[in-house]
């Protein structure tokens, strides 16, 4: 059965995150995703390894593709690489400003030869602005952008980045994938090729779907009146736990929501998920607890009357916790329609009956370390299913094999083997 993106070849030259995890959705969808390499690899391939040219992170984001690994700083590197972009339906790139345009990789001179070309430029502020040509990476994301500052988590001192998953990178790569998806299905009816372009710090905004919305007939005095306080404050030298107090003046953060978190059981962890006054009140009622605040239909976790409501009840809903076991609470909270889950370790997915009976973990054998785990593509389609998925390459792995396909004979093949134009793992190793 054929799968969604059959016989469209995406020519991949990003490193890190954000782009690998973009193009590694479209190989899940059935792309050919061909990607290109330096001579040492992907930068990521060398963060926290688990063998030489092999690291969790790389492994994470790169499966169902090929590498292929050119050294793009000799003329003979940049002819293949371009040869390989202006056959492709789909380029993506992360090169910082002007790189590709020296290495003739850029939209605007592939375009010229390749008019149905879709060219996906991530970079990580955007090509205008003052910030354009600044470097990024998911943190810088998050603190341009403000995010940063929502956790309220601080250490030290300063506030701490969202560390349990990049999420600049990976909404950015969700947002490449689906622009690309769109371009092509543009394409089938105009053939017209087009340039798209992302930035981790777009996606960061864009993140903030509730944060950053401003009814400004309510919000934006209050938020000038704060912002005119904090330039002042800060010329007289205010400190960041002062700023934060500062803030709470003007734009106080939410209240405790006892409907919407993780209590403690006798035996575990349990996280309850209300978010509507029927299933608070369903909560409220099931433990026996005394709330008004949760009657009605409106419910202002910003006012006065919550807080007040939830500072008095907090306790005695962690207590009607700690005194059952999580079996017997998921019992009671299921019974009442209250939605509930046993909080579990990442190390329990592994072996869980539910990921199982979905197939959401894939086995894959991988040519240097075997038999790898990882979680598959979320994504079931009944007429064009996600291809069947094929472990992270080796680096350098598929170049002579793509090259081949590009029409380039063994010999010269062999030629760039021997002068390190081309680059295999094996080789860099001094493996036979």
């Amino acid at each position: 059965m054929a799968s969604p993106l059959d016989g469209i070849r995406v020519v991949d030259f990003t490193e890190y995150i954000a782009g690998p995890y973009a193009t590694m959705m479209l190989a899940d969808m059935g792309a050919d995703v061909v990607k290109i390499e330096r001579p040492t690899g992907d930068a990521w391939r060398h963060t926290a390894p688990v063998a030489e040219y092999e690291s969790r992170g790389y492994l994470g984001v790169n499966r169902s593709k090929r590498s292929v690994s050119l050294d793009l700083e000799t003329e003979r590197g940049r002819a293949l690489a371009q040869r390989l972009a202006l056959e492709a339906d789909v380029v993506v790139a992360n090169y910082r400003p002007g790189v590709a345009k020296r290495l003739g990789l850029d939209y605007e001179s592939l375009s010229k030869r390749n008019t149905g070309l879709i060219y996906c430029e991530n970079s990580a502020f955007g090509p205008s602005g003052p910030y354009s040509g600044r470097a990024g990476f998911d943190i810088l994301s998050q603190a341009a952008t403000g995010m940063i500052l929502y956790e309220n988590k601080m250490e030290r001192g300063v506030p701490q980045f969202i560390a349990t998953t990049a999420i600049a990178d990976l909404t950015t790569g969700m947002f490449m994938a689906f622009a690309i998806v769109n371009a092509l299905y543009a394409r089938a009816t105009t053939s017209e090729g087009q340039l798209i372009e992302t930035s981790l710090f777009a996606s960061g905004l864009a993140a903030q779907y509730r944060p950053l919305l401003s009814v400004d007939e309510r919000d934006k005095a209050v938020r000038e009146g704060f912002l005119r306080e904090l330039e002042q404050a800060k010329s007289d030298g205010i400190t960041l736990e002062e700023a934060l107090k500062l803030k709470a003046q003007y734009i106080p953060g939410r209240g405790r929501n006892n409907y919407y978190r993780v209590y403690e059981t006798k035996d575990g962890l349990i996280a309850v998920a209300c978010l509507n006054n029927k299933l608070r009140r369903n909560l409220r009622d099931a433990l026996g607890m005394d709330d008004p605040s949760v009657d009605g239909m409106s419910y202002d976790w910003f006012s006065e009357e919550v807080r007040v409501a939830h500072r008095k009840a907090a306790e005695p809903f962690e207590r009607a916790f700690r005194e059952r076991t999580t079996v017997d609470l998921l019992s009671l909270l299921d019974e009442a329609d209250v939605p509930c889950q046993r909080v579990k370790f990442p190390e329990e997915m592994y072996d869980d009956e539910h990921v199982r009976a979905n197939g959401l973990m894939l086995e894959l054998e991988h040519p240097v370390l075997g038999p790898l785990r990882m979680p598959s593509s979320p994504v079931r389609m009944s007429a064009t299913p996600p291809a069947t998925p094929t472990a992270p390459p080796a680096l350098g792995a598929d170049g002579p094999d793509v090259l081949r396909e590009l029409g380039v004979p063994d010999d010269e093949i062999a030629r760039l083997l021997e002068d390190g134009v081309l680059v295999t793992r094996e080789r860099l190793l001094g493996e036979p």
